[in-house]
């Protein structure tokens, strides 16, 4: 294929998944948390800033609590960067004065934190859950830092495939499945040497 031909390939395959918008599955934040290269904390954000031009956004948030990976001190201003675009999975909807419980990912060599909407979770501080305050700040036995030796939690309905029990729980596959309920409240736990549920009382 010549260079023109290559080139206008690339172009159409741009275009194409631009024009899809941000496509993936919604991941259990207990996975994400355990998650090696994972970045949680609590912060306000102080500061939204646009660059004209330029493709990431970044949040000023003022650190109010380190949950993981963050060597910041408590106070202290952090920046979060993230694509500017939906289609690109960029987080748009964080407000200046609110509070927010976030995960993203520490780049190793920059030391910068990103963030986006695929693969991590963002809650406005007011809408965490009894369940998820438990599981994310105490840190005791049904706490998720507990309990990431069940991190492998599968959706089968976008990752088919052998499901190990010993390493992580599973969704229901059923299209009518709450699964939304077992992010918000669910706990994957070992007892023994299996991974089960608790507190996902999640109906079929």
């Amino acid at each position: 294929m010549s260079c023109k031909g290559t080139c206008i390939l690339v172009i159409l395959l741009w275009v194409t998944y631009i024009s899809s918008g941000c496509r993936c599955f919604t991941q259990h934040p207990q996975r994400i948390f355990c998650r090696e290269d994972s970045v949680v904390l609590v912060g306000r954000v102080i500061k939204k800033e646009i660059p004209k031009g330029g493709d990431m956004i970044k949040y000023h948030f003022k650190l109010l609590k380190s949950l993981k990976g963050v060597h910041e001190t408590i106070g202290s201003t952090i920046i979060i960067e993230t694509y500017s675009t939906s289609s690109m999975c960029g987080v748009r909807f964080m407000a200046v004065g609110e509070q927010y419980v976030l995960s993203g990912r520490r780049d190793k060599k920059t030391g910068r934190i990103f963030t986006k909407t695929c693969g991590n979770f963002i809650y406005k501080i007011t809408d965490v859950t009894f369940e998820l305050m438990l599981y994310l700040f105490s840190g005791g036995s049904d706490s998720y830092v507990q309990n990431c030796d069940c991190k492998e939690i599968v959706n089968p309905r976008h990752e088919p495939g052998k499901f190990d029990s010993s390493k992580g729980c599973q969704l229901p596959s059923a299209l009518k499945a709450d699964t939304d309920c077992y992010r918000k409240q669910g706990l994957c736990k070992r007892t023994g040497s299996v991974c089960s549920w608790k507190n996902a009382d999640c109906g079929p």
